[in-house]
């Protein structure tokens, strides 16, 4: 009995070696991203005379510009179908104007192998170079990609996807008024086009 529990345990380890060697074990993708706002919170403070304090005020902004990033990501298949990255890349987006840069992970998890279908989410920071436009953020976006051509170094993919980014305005000008900022929410959805290496 203990002999085919041995036999098992190596027949597993030496299948699943086998599956890893045949998988490409980093890869790289950039992507070019198109980026539609379905809906934008935008949360402020007020001073009221009246009670001599700051009384809070929501506002959802309407008729957003679309905005477009880059990205460039390398990730680490740790098993078959799901691999680990880091993720960077440059968001500009319209009306309101903000303008970021990006750093943080990925996940993706491949449906059949890593040359197909595959979902993923990335969680990004938000960077400024300019302070006056917002203090940091943060990004969550959750997709789905598949590829539209394969060769034999490189695919073509495209992606959908869902993305909430969140920044922080404390102590930036204001965006409308004399209110006094708090922080901006995006909800949008978005297209990306990359090649993955």
């Amino acid at each position: 009995m203990k002999n085919k529990i041995v036999i098992i345990i190596v027949l597993l380890i030496y299948s699943n070696v086998f599956c890893q060697e045949k998988i490409k074990k980093l890869y790289s993708s950039i992507d070019i991203e198109f980026i539609n706002p379905n809906k934008v919170e935008y949360y402020y403070g007020l001073y009221s005379p009246e009670y001599k304090a700051i009384i809070g005020g929501q506002n959802k902004i309407e008729n957003t510009g679309s905005s477009f990033g880059i990205s460039y990501s390398i990730h680490y298949n740790v098993f078959k179908k799901l691999s680990l990255g880091a993720i960077t890349g440059f968001q500009n987006q319209n009306n309101p104007d903000f303008r970021m840069l990006k750093l943080g992970g990925s996940i993706n998890y491949f449906f059949v192998d890593n040359n197909n279908i595959y979902a993923y989410l990335n969680i990004t920071n938000n960077f400024t170079l300019d302070k006056t436009q917002f203090k940091t953020g943060t990004n969550v976006r959750i997709g789905i990609g598949f590829p539209i051509m394969k060769r034999e170094k490189f695919n073509l993919n495209v992606n959908l996807f869902y993305e909430t980014n969140d920044l922080i305005l404390e102590g930036t000008k204001p965006l409308f008024n004399s209110e006094i900022p708090d922080n901006i929410i995006f909800r949008s959805y978005g297209l990306g086009l990359g090649i993955k290496l």
